[in-house]
């Protein structure tokens, strides 16, 4: 087959072209190269790109105290939304955080995370049954909830979900289902990443030193 040669115009176009599509590719690869290392060292947390701001909301503690987003500040956060009927998801989910604490205290951990259990089912759990349920996990957990509104105030900018299903015709009982992450809240009060279900505690503890050194 006999082969014309382009124009000198043409080849120049082609060239310069060529130059920019590496260029370019070398550019992607470097990016994705960034990011992937940014959590390719962490065994569990997945982190946002850039952590998200949090607007303020007002919950109550389980003492009756305010509960607001100056509570997450100065210290790293790990949140997580369940209720106290929960069958299995939120025990397994508290003792695994607690694992994980008692693995920080005997490493001799300055600053321990603050780990915060917000009720989704503020009509059954409330005062002395939440904080009995929480403290029987670990004594330094934190416990809150709120009304319905305050609820759905911090949930929708945090990507939670929940439902409550109807209750039980003759017992009154009902089930709520919910987003089972936990999330990870930064110093500064914003959304920083989360740990996916379930817990492994070596993990967490790992990726709490990574991230927060």
């Amino acid at each position: 087959m006999m082969r014309y040669p382009l124009p000198g115009g043409q080849q120049g176009r082609i060239f310069v072209f060529a130059v920019i599509l590496v260029a370019a590719l070398a550019a992607g690869l470097v990016a994705s190269r960034f990011m992937m290392e940014r959590t390719q060292d962490l065994r569990a947390a997945q982190l946002f790109p850039t952590p998200r701001a949090l607007t303020d909301f007002r919950m109550e503690t389980a003492a009756g105290e305010p509960f607001t987003r100056a509570d997450l500040e100065g210290q790293w956060s790990l949140l997580f939304f369940g209720f106290t009927n929960c069958p299995d998801v939120c025990p397994d989910t508290l003792a695994m955080l607690s694992q994980s604490m008692e693995q920080l205290r005997l490493m001799r951990r300055e600053e321990l995370p603050q780990v915060v259990f917000v009720s989704v089912d503020p009509k059954r759990d409330e005062g002395e049954l939440l904080a009995d349920y929480v403290e029987w996990f670990d004594p330094e957990f934190v416990a809150v909830t709120g009304a319905e509104e305050q609820l759905q105030a911090l949930t929708r900018q945090l990507g939670i979900v929940y439902f409550r299903e109807q209750p039980d015709e003759q017992t009154g009982f009902y089930n709520v289902d919910h987003s089972a992450a936990v999330l990870i809240i930064d110093p500064q009060g914003r959304l920083h990443g989360r740990f996916g279900h379930p817990l492994v505690p070596e993990d967490v503890v790992a990726d709490l030193f990574r991230i927060s050194s």
